[in-house]
């Protein structure tokens, strides 16, 4: 049997669905989803293999007007795959109108169009009738590959996609093993898993101005691993926030997160993270190369 793959960036707006698409895909809980925009900060990679087909996903930040480096970065982080994958799919919830796209991303997608599926999302939540005239709109304006309806959160219309997508692969090697989920280092992806819960569980700008790091990770020979984590907080008030009264906040965001990171180990898992203030961590190095951001050193204006 010959093998083939193909590399696919999942790109659109914050709170478009693209995250809840990968972890659907795949089968496991690898990208982190909430209600809150502009949650994904780094491109996650997940594997799944149909047939002779490896694919490979590559999950990316919503796209929102950047003002921030942080943000900035994120940003570069989904325009930079563009280029350099086989496959784009573009994730557009399917009650947003043309207007919500950002100038800038249009002007990037019209380049690539030639590769771009346009995947409307969320078909469940708005009435068949008006679909065709959706579709219509999104083409006249940009002449996409392929449309494809589809609701994330079910899967309705995620096996034809993957169908479809698999005829654009190419021969070649595996770029991965065949028992890997994702080559993103299961370190980071428990960092997300964390982060992911502060973002469920605090409220107001907190998890916006916060990052989670894993300090260690230990097996233990009863297959058990223990897990350190720190959630840098960005002012000194939300040490409390995020702590909570008598510790119940952090108790809760670290319960929540150890059941999701059990799940996928399969394994016991003892999970500690502790909160620290760091005065403008967003502007150092070391945490942008920790979740895979480019850093650059140019002052905002």
């Amino acid at each position: 049997m010959s093998k083939k793959n193909i590399v696919i960036g999942i790109v659109g707006p914050t709170n478009s669905g693209k995250s809840t698409l990968l972890n659907n895909i795949i089968g496991e809980k690898l990208s982190i989803v909430t209600h809150k925009a502009q949650t994904t900060r780094s491109g996650l990679r997940g594997l799944k293999i149909i047939d002779d087909t490896q694919m490979v996903f590559i999950d990316t930040p919503g796209i929102f007007n950047a003002k921030t480096k942080f943000e900035k970065a994120m940003l570069e982080n989904a325009f930079g795959i563009l280029d350099d994958v086989d496959l784009v799919y573009l994730l557009i919830d399917c009650k947003k109108s043309l207007d919500s796209l950002d100038d800038i991303f249009v002007e990037k997608i019209n380049k690539i169009k030639h590769k771009t599926f346009l995947l409307l999302n969320k078909i469940d939540l708005i009435h068949r009738s008006q679909l065709l005239e959706i579709v219509k709109k999104y083409n006249d304006f940009i002449k996409f590959k392929e449309t494809f309806l589809i609701s994330a959160i079910s899967g309705d219309g995620v096996k034809n996609l993957l169908e479809i997508s698999n005829k654009e692969s190419s021969l070649g090697p595996w770029l991965y093993p065949e028992d890997q989920i994702a080559d993103t280092s299961m370190s980071l992806i428990a960092s997300e898993i964390t982060r992911e819960k502060v973002f469920l569980f605090v409220h107001e700008e907190v998890p916006y101005l916060s990052t989670v790091e894993t300090d260690s990770w230990k097996s233990s020979k009863n297959n058990s691993v223990t897990v350190e984590q720190t959630i840098f907080v960005g002012r000194k008030n939300h040490l409390g926030i995020v702590l909570g009264k008598g510790g119940k906040m952090i108790k809760t965001i670290g319960i929540a997160a150890r059941i999701d990171l059990e799940k996928i180990l399969e394994q016991k898992v003892n999970l500690k993270i502790n909160v620290k203030f760091k005065k403008n961590w967003a502007d150092k190095e070391e945490h942008y190369e920790n979740i895979g951001l480019s850093f650059s050193d140019k002052k905002e204006n």
